[in-house]
């Protein structure tokens, strides 16, 4: 995506080299008590109750994004610091300015966390804030969908039963192989934040012993055209061998979504649990189901208000380094 002119910054998984990490928590009980939390929802994203400078927030569970992004308005509530400025270019064109901040205290569950640098960015909407890599980091977590539940440093035994794969966290955001169309693909992110389905390069489209088939149906927003994004097909996706597999709404495009061959969401149907273990860097899936799906011949309905898959990047990337 960096190669045009037009996009030298562009949305991505990573963030200026200026943000820097999470200072330590802080909790009257050990470190590794595990804290159990009811969750809300964000169309299919998981969201948890936190707060910012004691101002309340619904922050989304986000492995997509390598620090904590807050919204202006949240930003402006909880009375933050506004630092020097980034700028984000999004697909579809689109330029923000994030600005570099910093929280006294981010609470959660009883845990705190203290000096936090962060993004505001207009990406972000309402009250809203995203969850990424510093607070994975912090807090190995278990992602119960069908209890609507998040657990902090859950215990060993909860992990034991779920398929784990290891990932590279390297950039800040999980990569991982994955099984997409009958074939095994390496350096996708595994992203939970994002809603609607994945995006690959085209220059791994090739590689997949089952073609990717797109729908005549299915229209690609203008701007996403002009950039050369291709939306509409489906694809069969599986993280772990044995597991279950699902079908999977793909967009591809000519150039490297944020520079890896794919991004694809982990907010599926077949994924009722889901644990971030960073500290062991591995991220574990809860699927059932028959290892085999039938692939739909048309992409399912989308659970959001955006147009595609390629839309969410819109609203919820920081910028490049």
């Amino acid at each position: 995506m960096k190669e045009l002119a037009s996009r030298a910054i562009v949305l991505s998984l990573s963030l200026v080299a200026a943000i820097g990490a999470f200072a330590a928590v802080t909790h009257p009980a050990s470190a590794s008590a595990s804290a159990i939390i009811p969750s809300g929802s964000n169309a299919t994203r998981t969201t948890i109750p936190v707060t910012i400078d004691g101002e309340r927030a619904s922050c989304v569970l986000d492995t997509g994004t390598s620090a904590m992004i807050i919204s202006p308005s949240l930003a402006e509530s909880a009375r933050l610091p506004t630092g020097s400025g980034t700028f984000e270019v999004a697909p579809d064109g689109r330029t923000y300015v994030d600005r570099e901040t910093e929280i006294a205290r981010f609470g959660v569950a009883g845990y705190a966390l203290h000096n936090v640098s962060a993004l505001i960015s207009p990406n972000v909407p309402d009250d809203g804030a995203l969850c990424g890599y510093d607070f994975f980091t912090h807090f190995p977590t278990l992602i119960d969908r069908d209890r609507r539940q998040v657990t902090l440093f859950p215990s060993p035994s909860k992990l034991a039963r779920l398929h784990c794969i290891a990932v590279d966290l390297t950039p800040h955001v999980p990569l991982a192989t994955i099984e997409i169309n009958d074939t095994w693909l390496s350096h996708i992110v595994l992203d939970s934040g994002m809603a609607g389905g994945g995006a690959l390069w085209d220059g791994v489209r090739g590689e997949l012993r089952r073609p990717l088939v797109a729908s005549a149906n299915y229209e690609t927003m203008p701007a996403a055209v002009h950039e050369g994004f291709a939306c509409g097909s489906v694809a069969s996706v599986r993280y772990a061998a044995g597991s279950a597999a699902t079908a999977m709404p793909i967009c591809t495009e000519p150039q490297r979504p944020d520079g890896y061959n794919g991004i694809i969401e982990t907010n599926l149907p077949s994924v009722h649990a889901m644990a971030v273990d960073y500290p062991h860097r591995r991220i574990c899936f809860d699927v059932n189901g028959s290892s085999e799906i039938a692939t739909p011949e048309t992409p399912a309905a989308p659970t959001t208000p955006w147009h595609d898959a390629w839309s969410r990047f819109n609203y919820y990337r920081p910028p490049k380094t």
